[in-house]
């Protein structure tokens, strides 16, 4: 490099709210709330985990969980109101938020039946707890399996989408049930999702052997979900509970001990946080277990925080999903129109996991009245935590970019202005870019 520039960032640990990681919104304790309860109906005193936080007894997010009916959607055969699922991502998008989307084929409730015409082919409900409509002796796998097609043939790759669910049959599509299906239906509606999904990320509920073994099979890029994370024996005692005898065992019996490499790990409250506060359950033990498992967000359901967790919960967020530090940047201080800009660069991802959409690495260079933005091939996806991340690149500057002196700054841009870009842990944030310092394009001598 000529008239190279070296710069060290300034580390910080302060909470950053990024795109797909983190706690889901709380919508119910954002902004000019009044009293703030408990799950349980008691009133708390409010808090903020932050100065500037726009949520109370709870942190800030930019990941919201979106649940669309399919009876909502395909209101006839292969006929869409998809402006369904566009008006709760729309206010996603307001939120500043990425959404992950949940289709579900059917609940437990009558409002949440089946399509009004497949239900009028299939008039008896099977006698089964967790099923509406018998898989196997309707036409369901092939009505739900081309439902997925429609879904990821409109969705896939779409910019407010961090991830997708992965559902198969059951109530809210949780794959109750899964067990007495035959191989091929369930194969044919986990394929249905894998050719579709190309782009945006999946998870699987950490539930069925069958289609967890098509996915891995295939090798498809997929991750998991579960809907009972912090139980540490409200079921039966303290004789068994999801944290001890269910997560830690099936993730290595499933042979997903690897998936989150490739796609998000994704948790659920069982009950409610306040719940386990209430059972006097070890917190550090359930957050350090999450950390290992890699989690990407946490579906608090948006209730409450207890407020003595506060602090261990900030912990937790600082290594939720991923955390990018910038620890040496280094670029030519002078450059020619028309030429190159070398820079080399030391990363770190103190995360537990990576980020899972392909957001493009940015350089921009802006002076009094003109800015250009110069889009790097580097994949971030594949920074992994725990690794030192060196990145060495050259960029063509323009011929028509005027001779002058620009400020050079980096970023991570997510395309969507609500969203933002995505927020390094380092100082110097001015709308999601960071100075590296001055840069001069020289022009033709």
């Amino acid at each position: 490099m000529n008239k190279a520039m070296t710069v060290y960032p300034v580390i910080v640990d302060c909470l950053l709210s990024n795109p797909g990681i983190g706690f889901t919104s709380a919508p119910g304790l954002m902004d000019d709330i009044g009293d703030v309860f408990d799950n349980r109906g008691e009133k708390k005193e409010k808090y903020k985990f932050t100065q500037d936080s726009r949520t109370y007894n709870h942190p800030d997010s930019k990941v919201y969980f979106c649940s669309a009916r399919w009876r909502d959607i395909e209101i006839a055969k292969g006929v869409f109101r998809w402006e369904v699922l566009e008006e709760k991502l729309e206010y996603a998008k307001s939120m500043g938020c990425t959404a992950v989307v949940r289709c579900s084929p059917y609940a437990l409730s009558e409002e949440d039946d089946i399509p009004e015409w497949f239900r009028a082919e299939s008039p008896e409900e099977p006698d089964f707890p967790f099923w509406r409509v018998d898989p196997e002796t309707t036409r369901y796998v092939e009505y739900w399996s081309d439902f997925i097609k429609a879904f990821a043939k409109k969705y896939d790759g779409h910019p407010v989408i961090s991830s997708i669910d992965l559902t198969i049959v059951g109530a809210w599509g949780e794959g109750g049930g899964t067990e007495f299906l035959e191989p091929e239906a369930i194969q044919r509606i986990t394929d249905a999702y894998l050719d579709g999904f190309k782009i945006t990320p999946l998870q699987a509920l950490l539930h069925d052997p069958l289609s967890m073994k098509i996915i891995t099979d295939r090798k498809a890029k997929v991750g998991f979900r579960v809907d009972c994370l912090g139980d540490m024996g409200g079921f039966h005692g303290k004789r068994w509970s999801h944290m001890t005898d269910f997560y830690p065992q099936n993730i290595q019996n499933f042979k997903m001990e690897n998936a989150w490499e490739k796609a998000p790990i994704l948790f659920e409250a069982c009950w409610h946080m306040n719940d386990w506060y209430i059972q006097g359950w070890d917190i550090d033990y359930i957050i350090q277990e999450t950390l290992k498992w890699h989690i990407s967000s946490f579906n608090n359901k948006g209730t409450i925080v207890p407020e003595p967790w506060k602090d261990h919960v900030k912990q937790w967020l600082n290594k939720m999903g991923y955390r990018f530090e910038l620890r040496k940047f280094t670029y030519d201080a002078e450059v020619e129109s028309g030429g190159n800009l070398d820079v080399a660069a030391l990363w770190a991802n103190v995360g537990v996991a990576p980020i899972y959409n392909r957001y493009p690495l940015v350089l921009k260079l802006t002076s009094n009245n003109q800015t250009y933005t110069l889009y790097s091939k580097e994949d971030i996806r594949e920074w992994l935590p725990d690794e030192d991340i060196a990145w060495e690149e050259s960029f063509s500057i323009p011929s028509d970019v005027p001779a002058g002196e620009y400020r050079l700054e980096i970023g991570i841009e997510t395309g969507v202005q609500e969203i933002g870009n995505v927020k390094l842990a380092i100082e110097g944030n001015t709308d999601g870019y960071y100075e590296m310092g001055k840069l001069l394009i020289k022009g033709d001598q």
